[in-house]
């Protein structure tokens, strides 16, 4: 997996970057990072779900799904 950094904001102890993660699939991403005294406490990455999903074929899976259900 690679991470290409777009933008960094620094605000006190709260570090949030920007970036792509790229890979066998591709997503923009926001990484926070909490820190105290200098040293990481947190770390959270947030890839853009939806965009992974309509990767996968799931988001388009479900569309179809949901124009032409299934009978049961």
């Amino acid at each position: 997996m690679h991470r290409e950094l777009y933008d960094i904001y620094e605000e006190g102890d709260i570090v949030v970057v920007q970036l792509a993660l790229q890979g066998t699939h591709d997503a923009p991403c926001c990484d926070v990072f909490k820190l105290k005294d200098g040293r990481l406490q947190v770390f959270d990455c947030y890839p853009s779900e939806t965009v992974i999903l309509t990767q996968l074929g799931v988001l388009g899976n479900l569309a179809d799904e949901l124009q032409h259900p299934a009978s049961a």
